[in-house]
């Protein structure tokens, strides 16, 4: 709609309709002031469903988003509601997305745990969403096996590998025995 000043407001069907809109109708400054918030509105709402259209995020993150794009903090969790009740925003589904593809890239729970806060999931969605993931030890094993391509580790080799694990998020109870495996009676490094 353009305004007599050469303004132009995108507004949807229902902003049209709530203001009963025609050509040529007269428009106080209220209604003026109601219709730039009316697109406002729809802007900001349209921007977030692009934005979720994309690929998924959290409901902070796309909040966040919003507002670096100048969305007040009311009108992102407003569209994050919006977005929520579309099933377009799913923060227990993209948690266990998340877990799902963190373990299969070789990560252990603790780090996963990291990924999941960084990204702003609510703590009470983490246990379910970490069900999705595959067995610590069979992580383990595999990241092993690529590394050894079937070598024996030496207790140096045994130590670096251990460290390695622990920064990807494996714990010592679910490093060591798996380790002691592959270091065929090399003394295992110490916690």
């Amino acid at each position: 709609m353009y305004l007599e000043g050469g303004d132009l407001l995108r507004l949807t069907g229902d902003a049209l309709l709530r203001f009963g809109l025609q050509v040529g109708m007269d428009l106080s400054d209220e209604d003026v002031v109601e219709l730039k918030e009316a697109e406002r509105h729809y802007r900001i709402r349209s921007r977030g469903a692009n934005i979720a259209s994309s690929r998924m995020l959290s409901r902070k993150e796309l909040t966040d988003r919003l507002a670096r794009r100048g969305a007040t903090e009311e009108e992102a969790a407003d569209t994050a509601d919006w977005l929520e009740e579309l099933g377009a925003l799913d923060d227990a589904a993209y948690a266990a997305a998340v877990v799902r593809h963190y373990s299969r890239m070789g990560y252990g729970t603790l780090r996963i745990r990291q990924e999941l806060s960084r990204r702003g999931i609510d703590r009470a969605l983490w246990d379910e969403a970490l069900t999705q993931a595959d067995e610590s030890e069979a992580i383990i094993e595999a990241l092993l096996q690529s590394r050894l391509r079937g070598r024996t580790p030496d207790a140096e080799e045994g130590r670096k590998l251990a460290a390695m694990l622990s920064r990807r998020g494996f714990i010592w109870q679910e490093i060591r025995p798996v380790l002691s495996r592959f270091l065929d009676g090399e003394d295992l490094p110490e916690e």
